[in-house]
């Protein structure tokens, strides 16, 4: 599960970082016109892997997570008499 975590984490934390300028961008001055945009500009300041910037902070709220969801969804399985995973 902590492996899913990471996964999870590989393909979110790009579009979180993207999701975090634009809510943090002053609304007296734009700093970013759209998504694509911030997008844009984010590769062309940082490169490409700065999209996975807090990489780790992320991993580590996911991680558990999913953990917590499969020890979840295997007990519920048990209790309904399914086959668990």
């Amino acid at each position: 599960a902590t492996l899913a975590g990471f996964f999870m984490t590989c393909t979110v934390a790009p579009w979180d970082m993207l999701r975090t300028k634009l809510m943090n961008q002053p609304t007296d001055a734009k700093l970013y016109n759209g998504f694509s945009d911030c997008l844009v500009k984010t590769v062309q300041e940082g490169g490409v892997l700065s999209l996975w910037r807090g990489f780790v902070p992320i991993w580590a709220r996911f991680a558990p997570t999913a953990t917590i969801q499969l020890i979840t969804i295997e007990a519920l399985y048990g209790i309904c008499g399914f086959k668990a995973i």
